[in-house]
């Protein structure tokens, strides 16, 4: 990723958006890259305020920018997605910005702490690539004139918004390459039941049931989203349940591992992995609209025109690039099925569905938009697992 790097789209509730999502503008920009807990430096214009309509600060000062990580820069997945993300804002802004980073923060009193200590230091932008919830949000109330960004947040205020993808397209999609390879027992490794595992899971199941009715979800889920140890238990104990596609929400290549060694085609959430599947990688999600969304805040706020969104931003988040062994045919099949998410033909959450209890969810007739996929609590039929 360098400063010619290909512009990405990133979408907005409100209009129409790419792969389907019901209801978003366009908007776009550009990247670059870098390591380890630090200050990125600079030197120009930076906001008095970073509420709604603030206006720049004198020049020769650049506008300071927080990340707060829940993992490390280097984690060659969800993190290091946002970092190198970060880093190509901050190239893009040409020293208007100057960024800096602490990584691995849990969720303890000692989180809030940091937001606080971070707010005394001067910055006028503070961005978590994770929900902190009140950890957080009390900081953001509390401080109206910096502005709080939280990655799959739901807190909304003058100076606070949550950010996200509209990745439930991206797992059906991937489901329908499952199915298409002829997998009918997808494996999948989770984290947490959140709204993100039961859009993955979901859509994994209903691309692949596009495919095979027949096919069904078998998931683990280990509590942590970076564990080499957990991952490997979890991969091993759904490879000798049978599973013949798998795929996770880790933040780490190991289970991508498992089934290269096991002959069993898999996916990636979070960065091109390739290398730890040789044979059997698939395709990954692709993050990069992260880097021009983080942009046009940074312009945003330097320029003096930074408000808050009142509702959550969802980006782009397309597959990313194809496994060289993954045939023509299973391209050609899901580029046909992401033609019909984009034109609104097709909905992942498209009526009659049943949860995996048995109680309809979406009636016969009706959809759920990417608003609504937001906060999806349910396991659609078909799904299994603890």
């Amino acid at each position: 990723m360098g400063a010619a790097m290909q512009r990405r789209q990133f979408l907005r509730l409100g209009a129409l958006g790419a792969l389907g999502v019901a209801g978003a503008s366009v908007l776009a920009a550009c990247g670059s890259d870098d390591d380890e807990e630090s200050t990125s430096t600079s030197g120009a214009a930076s906001p008095t305020t970073a509420a709604s309509g603030s206006s720049a600060a004198p020049s020769g000062e650049a506008l300071k920018v927080h990340f707060v990580y829940v993992g490390p820069p280097d984690d060659n997945g969800w993190t290091q997605a946002h970092d190198i993300a970060r880093q190509a804002a901050e190239s893009a802004l040409g020293g208007a910005v100057e960024t800096s980073f602490t990584p691995n923060i849990g969720f303890d009193a000692s989180t809030t702490q940091l937001f606080e200590q971070l707010v005394a230091d001067g910055y006028k932008m503070i961005v978590a690539n994770t929900e902190y919830a009140g950890l957080m949000t009390g900081v953001a109330d509390a401080n109206p004139d910096v502005a709080f960004l939280e990655c799959n947040g739901h807190h909304f205020t003058s100076n606070c918004f949550g950010y996200y993808m509209a990745h439930e397209t991206t797992a059906y999609l991937m489901g329908v390459a499952a199915a298409t390879l002829g997998a009918s027992k997808i494996g999948y490794i989770g984290a947490f039941e959140t709204a993100t595992f039961f859009n993955d899971v979901n859509g994994l199941l209903l691309g692949a049931r596009s495919v095979n009715p027949e096919a069904t979800v078998q998931y683990v889920n280990v509590q942590t989203f970076f564990d080499p140890q957990k991952a490997a238990v979890a991969a091993d104990a759904l490879l000798s349940d049978g599973v013949d596609f798998l795929y996770g929400v880790m933040d780490e290549p190991t289970f991508l591992q498992k089934a290269e060694e096991a002959g069993v085609w898999t996916g990636y959430w979070n960065l091109d992995f390739r290398s730890a599947a040789p044979t059997k990688y698939v395709n990954n999600f692709d993050l990069t609209s992260f880097a021009p969304f983080y942009e046009e805040q940074f312009r945003a706020l330097v320029d003096g025109t930074w408000k808050a969104p009142s509702e959550v931003v969802l980006l782009e988040c397309p597959l990313g690039e194809w496994g060289p062994e993954v045939p023509q045919e299973v391209k050609d099949a899901v580029a046909a099925a992401a033609a019909e998410l984009e034109s609104g033909e097709l909905s992942v959450y498209q009526g009659p569905l049943n949860d995996n209890q048995g109680n309809e969810v979406v009636p016969a007739g009706e959809t759920i938009d990417a608003l609504g996929a937001y906060s999806v609590g349910f396991a659609v039929e078909g799904v299994t697992g603890s």
